[in-house]
């Protein structure tokens, strides 16, 4: 297949580009500096320029597109600015819409699978998430909201959609397990807030994974929970990781502290999301890393 990547540089567009590679698929990428896609992701075969927030994407980067996987997104980590949210919202919601109303163009790809959040459910104590279960109301779940509808507008165009809810994503090299190592290894990892929040965590392989089984298995269409099987409380997940690493994990970080370091961003570390992967299951898909401590020693090299 031909497969084109939005957000093809990124933590998780560069490894999902390395494994179509390797799968015999040809992989090509929008990106607002092509060059230097090519340059980080030396898998792509072409890459075009784009700005998700001011125009469509090129109709020529949807030339015998089979398939799109559209990862492109402000990271939500960092101080919430108002500025900072607005850029989280318009990446998006208007990006989206800006590569939806590409795909009506081309009538080429037949799928296209979006990305979006578990920030979806919000805050939702000990309940257990499945993907029928009714959106939260915050500020990430009313974009992850948003962002999902964008996206399914494809379906009247003929394009098999598929919504893959992502939860914190580990891996060696970035992504939220990079900013989790400094504190323990120096002694000062431990839980954040009560440490009774869950935590619902997805291995980046597992996570391309899906990718892979979406844009060739014709059977899945609409929403699926992109998290492992089995979610932890967040002290429970300090701990293991500490264990992992070993270097102790019993020094909590309050919450005040986190609300004053982050500002808004500490709602998603200190708030619950207990997301269970149902449909993926139902569907078969078996996970390479279920449990959380044989994920983190992969991600880590231990």
């Amino acid at each position: 297949m031909r497969v084109l990547i939005t957000g093809v540089t990124g933590f998780i567009g560069s490894k999902l580009s390395e494994t179509l590679a390797s799968n015999n698929h040809e992989v090509w990428g929008l990106s607002r500096d092509p060059n230097k896609a090519k340059q980080h992701v030396p898998q792509l075969t072409e890459a075009f320029a784009w700005n998700p927030v001011a125009d469509s994407p090129p109709i020529a980067a949807f030339t015998n597109v089979n398939a799109v996987i559209h990862l492109a997104g402000e990271a939500v980590s960092g101080r919430w600015t108002k500025k900072k949210k607005q850029r989280i919202e318009d990446s998006r919601v208007i990006g989206t819409r800006n590569l939806v109303k590409a795909l009506e163009q081309t009538g080429g790809p037949t799928v296209l699978v979006s990305s979006s959040a578990i920030g979806y459910y919000g805050d939702q104590g000990d309940s257990e998430l499945a993907e029928d279960h009714p959106s939260g109301r915050d500020f990430l779940a009313d974009i992850s909201s948003a962002w999902e509808t964008e996206a399914n507008n494809a379906t009247t165009h003929g394009v098999r959609v598929v919504v893959i809810r992502t939860g914190i994503v580990l891996a060696h090299g970035g992504g939220a397990l990079a900013s989790m190592l400094l504190p323990f290894k120096m002694g000062v990892g431990g839980p954040m807030g009560s440490g009774k929040q869950w935590w619902s965590w997805i291995h980046r392989d597992d996570l391309v994974a899906i990718c892979l089984r979406a844009i060739s298995d014709n059977e899945m269409v609409g929403v699926y929970n992109g998290t492992a099987p089995h979610p932890m409380r967040q002290g429970d997940f300090s701990t293991v990781l500490g264990n992992v690493l070993h270097r102790p994990a019993f020094l909590p970080t309050p919450a005040f502290a986190l609300k004053l370091a982050l500002g808004g961003f500490s709602t998603e570390l200190l708030t619950s999301k207990r997301v269970m992967p149902k449909r993926l299951e139902e569907a078969g898909f078996e996970f390479q890393y279920p449990e959380l401590e044989t994920a983190l020693r992969q991600a880590l090299g231990r």
